[in-house]
């Protein structure tokens, strides 16, 4: 059994393959969706071909803050302590783990838990020269440095300006610095930025006039989505190292954050409850689920949630 963490959907991707190994006989189950004793009743079948087979089971919050179902835990505690060897469990969850939980404690005394950390600026570098040349494409360190600064060093955003790239060109050749300007939109650069901006400055107006904008505009909004997560996690968690006794220049070191960065973040978090931003990513974590199961239309559950929110 494993437990992976952390913000990055294709860093926990990553993780899990590195588990997985290109085996076929993989299993995705959704917590959000199934119960935790649906996914021990799977984990617990054993095929007639006695085959190795993986249950990805994503949204396992019972590791997070949130409270959980007794009953169905006392499941997984019966079960871990007589696991199925042809079973390998990989739980995942985007929320921060609370190893003050007995579950958590007792998983991490048995099963690696692996946290998932957001990557420094040269850590995204070292990522991206790996896709272009994996991909047998070549560039130079500036237009890698565009490529960063364009997604706002956030690594799920410049996985998907790759793939647009790519796509562009159809085959490996020079990326190039002129060609990026046509593929990487002005709204990824300016208007989303600015949409963010104005949510957490709590300018619904301005707000829902962007996203009617970039809806004409055609941007995707899971871009959006995980943009403001990503505000909302880092204005959580630098409120919460202030808390707890963090200076500035720990908080810089622990976030891997600049300094104008964490200024504007304590400035901004003041006008927040922590409760709220927990709140608000959960809201966003299961937008986000619903949008790419097709359950909502993707713009209509982005401004539903901006008219939840507002106050």
């Amino acid at each position: 059994m494993y437990l992976i963490y952390g913000a990055s959907f294709h860093l926990i991707n990553e993780e899990i393959n590195k588990i997985i190994q290109n085996n076929p006989n993989v299993i995705i189950m959704d917590l959000s969706i199934n119960s935790l004793s649906e996914v021990l009743a799977e984990a617990s079948y054993i095929s007639l071909f006695a085959e190795q087979k993986f249950i990805i089971v994503k949204n396992s919050l019972f590791f997070t803050s949130l409270k959980e179902n007794e009953s169905e835990l006392e499941l997984l505690y019966q079960y871990m302590a007589n696991p199925v060897s042809l079973t390998t469990l990989i739980f995942t969850t985007y929320e921060k783990i609370d190893m003050r939980k007995k579950i958590s404690k007792t998983f991490k005394e048995k099963y690696p838990i692996i946290s998932v950390n957001d990557l420094t600026n040269d850590d995204l570098i070292i990522k991206i020269k790996e896709i272009i040349n994996k991909n047998k494409y070549h560039t130079n360190l500036d237009v890698i440095k565009y490529i960063i600064n364009c997604c706002q060093n956030n690594y799920d955003l410049i996985y998907n300006e790759l793939s647009k790239i790519f796509l562009y060109y159809n085959e490996p050749q020079e990326i190039q610095m002129k060609d990026l300007k046509e593929i990487i939109s002005k709204p990824l650069q300016d208007n989303n930025f600015k949409f963010i901006e104005a949510i957490v400055d709590k300018n619904w107006f301005l707000a829902l006039k962007i996203l009617d904008d970039l809806y004409a505009l055609k941007v995707d909004p899971i871009a959006l989505i995980i943009l403001l997560a990503r505000e909302y996690r880092l204005m959580y968690s630098v409120n919460l190292l202030m808390r707890n006794g963090y200076k500035k220049n720990d908080i810089l070191k622990t976030l891997n954050l600049q300094n104008w960065q964490v200024d504007k973040l304590l400035k901004k978090s003041n006008y927040y409850y922590p409760d709220d931003l927990k709140n608000y990513l959960q809201k966003l974590a299961i937008i986000d689920s619903e949008i790419k199961k097709g359950n909502i239309d993707r713009f209509i559950g982005l401004k539903t949630f901006l008219l939840e929110i507002e106050d």
